[in-house]
């Protein structure tokens, strides 16, 4: 009978996983902390969430940079490559110190919530992740339950014990462990009978779900246990030969992994940093962040410490795991993600008459691409709406839209589908300062043999004149973005600018400020160009980002210098040239615009901080040349996983 049921649980476990492919992702950087103005070099290791393995599914991963006050400073969509996911984020001029996070994911990741893959950096100094103290957002379903599950991790397995089951009318329970939705057991216990698993048969390491269910398979009680996190490890060894040196003063190294499998290989990144600046205590890596971080709720980074008993025992006391939604699973209920796995990139809107935006059927619409000589068209259908699909082009790519009836006539209106990015509202990882350093620390390497020595070369270039933030209107303003604001971050569109202030939604091409009701429902806010206020209906994507110099932003008491018309609130647009029209703007039939193509990877300059970032290497064993004068002064970092999904971890000073 336990055979057929977990045939059963196993079949239904299988069917979700088919449903709903879950992913995780981890960021390597070429350092821990940066200084303004710098390039974060970066690789991001997607994989399947339950195996690790590298995940084929997205095509896409998006990476943004978010400041203490978790609003995005930049954003960046990388796509696979025969490197993995590499590129860059640029870190803006004249950005406060603080502690930084580059937030990670795929759209298929926005399934969850409450699941984020983040990586902390340092701007203008350098910090250490502390154990977070996190349980409000904790499920404490066991508080008042009189039944509890005790699990005692043995030298050769775990023992899982019952207690108070004498106050229950039932004794018919059933024990069932999982580990990332793995069945690892399902079988009975009673207070008379403990179940004790041995380590052998546990094939997993990580997060294990103890579940005690009743007849109806209802979750009675769940405890979580971190335990045997070395399964899920591929040990590597890194070998100097000081006796090979070679003539140009370089020292081999061979990087090896002696329990590689047959046909197993490593997909790993590498740096080789500064040893004297950066502290390694209470950094985040790839075992502690695809083992914990990502696997525990509200619980997005730790420091490696996380790993110790001792320490996620406490973080995992008395929490319950909704990831993969076990309690639902193995009752049968599975489900797919709401948002699809996103396999190219497409471009949507519809089209609608001017008077009375009735949809329009079979209407003709045109993509152009001047930059890169591109054209397509493609019909509306009968709700009017259009997509172009596989619209794979880099960043800053323009395109032309325009659309027409069925006749051929162009009075129409075109409206675009625009994308939207999730804001991160969870908590930060807590953290301290170390030191601080307010130098930069890019400078080049020594010459090297056969180099040539520049002269110095001045660069000049004219300084723009940029608006003042500072200045009385904008201080009146909730929320302002300065032209240096909008230049560093880079935005598309107006809408995209604006949905990265808070309490403002962007829905259907009309902006709206929350609390923004009336006795007659919702309305959107007022638009002011120039200090002329425009229609309700006003697309706001007919004024170029090249044309803006600021936007400010009001809310709340702020609006009273706007009167009544400002009641919802007021976005204000001011633009380079302060006299825009609205007679000036394009035919209603047409758009003009640039999407969030994908990132070129650029080319890595060594400096003095990291003078060796290798993104990506695959293979069985790997042999380096690094020049002598490394030796105990720079240290050696690599991570990866391999083909099988397990995980790859080596920190160690050079030549040591």
């Amino acid at each position: 009978m336990y055979a057929q049921t977990n045939n059963v649980l196993l079949s239904r476990v299988l069917r979700q996983v088919q449903l709903y492919p879950q992913e995780k992702t981890y960021v390597f950087t070429d350092a821990e902390s940066y200084q303004a103005g710098q390039r974060i070099h970066l690789r991001v290791f997607l994989v399947n969430a339950v195996v690790h393995q590298a995940d084929s599914i997205s095509r896409y991963v998006y990476v943004e940079l978010l400041n203490p006050e978790r609003l995005v400073v930049k954003r960046v969509r990388l796509l696979r490559s025969d490197q993995g996911f590499v590129g860059h984020i640029d870190i803006p001029e004249g950005v406060v110190k603080g502690r930084y996070v580059l937030r990670s994911y795929t759209k298929n990741m926005l399934n969850l919530s409450r699941y984020e893959s983040l990586k902390s950096i340092f701007i203008g100094g350098h910090g250490r992740l502390t154990p977070s103290k996190y349980s409000s957002s904790l499920n404490r379903e066991e508080a008042n339950n009189s039944i509890n599950l005790l699990i005692n991790v043995l030298k050769k397995g775990i023992k899982v014990s019952v207690d108070n089951l004498s106050d229950s009318s039932e004794d018919d329970y059933r024990l069932f462990v999982h580990c990332r939705s793995i069945p690892l057991y399902f079988g009975k216990i009673s207070k008379e009978k403990d179940v004790i698993l041995s380590y052998d048969s546990l094939s997993q390491g990580g997060i294990y779900s103890f579940q005690l269910l009743d007849t109806k398979l209802n979750k009675v009680a769940e405890r979580l246990k971190f335990v045997y996190p070395e399964k899920e490890l591929c040990p590597i060894s890194v070998r100097w030969t000081d006796g090979e040196k070679l003539n140009n003063n370089q020292i081999p190294c061979v990087i090896k992994a002696d329990s590689l499998r047959e046909g197993e290989t490593m997909d790993v990144s590498v740096r080789v940093e500064y040893a004297g600046v950066d502290n390694t205590v209470g950094q985040s890596d790839i075992i502690s962040h695809l083992l914990f971080d990502m696997d525990k709720a509200d619980c997005p980074e730790e420091p490696s410490s996380v790993c110790l008993e001792s320490e996620s025992d406490s973080l995992l006391d008395s929490c319950s795991w909704s990831r993969y939604r076990m309690s639902d699973v193995i009752k049968g209920e599975c489900k797919k993600g709401l948002i699809g796995v996103e396999k190219s990139a497409v471009i949507r809107g519809r089209v609608e008459t001017l008077i009375g935006h009735k949809p329009i059927k079979d209407g003709v619409v045109n993509l152009i691409s001047p930059d890169k000589s591109f054209y397509a068209v493609t019909k509306t259908d009968a709700q009017g709406r259009f997509s172009f699909e596989g619209i794979d082009f880099p960043e800053g790519t323009q395109y032309v839209l325009n659309a027409f009836t069925k006749a051929g006539k162009s009075w129409v209106k075109l409206l675009l589908d625009e994308d939207e990015y999730p804001s991160y509202k969870g908590q930060l990882p807590p953290f301290v300062w170390t030191s601080y350093d307010t130098t930069r620390v890019d400078a080049t390497l020594e010459l090297p043999k056969g180099g040539i020595q520049m002269e110095e070369v001045n660069v000049f270039s004219h300084q723009p004149t940029y608006s003042s933030r500072s200045d009385a209107y904008s201080r009146t303003a909730d929320f302002s973005f300065g032209l240096r604001d909008i230049e560093s971050i880079g935005a598309t569109c107006l809408h995209e600018l604006l949905r990265r202030v808070p309490s403002v939604t962007v829905e259907f091409g009309k902006c709206y400020v929350r609390g923004g009701f009336t006795v007659g429902g919702r309305r959107p806010a007022a638009i002011a160009i120039d200090g002329i206020f425009v229609n309700e209906d006003y697309d706001l994507d007919n004024i170029q980002m090249a044309d803006v110099e600021r936007v400010d932003v009001f809310k709340g008491g702020s609006t009273v210098i706007w009167g009544a018309i400002g009641g919802m609130g007021v976005i204000s647009v001011t633009t380079k040239k302060g006299d825009f029209k609205a007679a000036s703007v394009p035919l209603t039939n047409t758009k003009t615009f640039t999407t969030l193509g994908y990132q070129i990877p650029q080319a890595y300059t060594p400096n003095a901080r990291t003078p060796m970032w290798l993104p990506s290497l695959r293979g069985a064993s790997f042999r380096l040349l690094f020049p002598a004068e490394y030796r105990s002064t720079y240290r050696l970092i690599i991570e990866g996983v391999t083909s099988e999904g397990r995980i790859v971890h080596y920190m160690g000073e050079i030549g040591r």
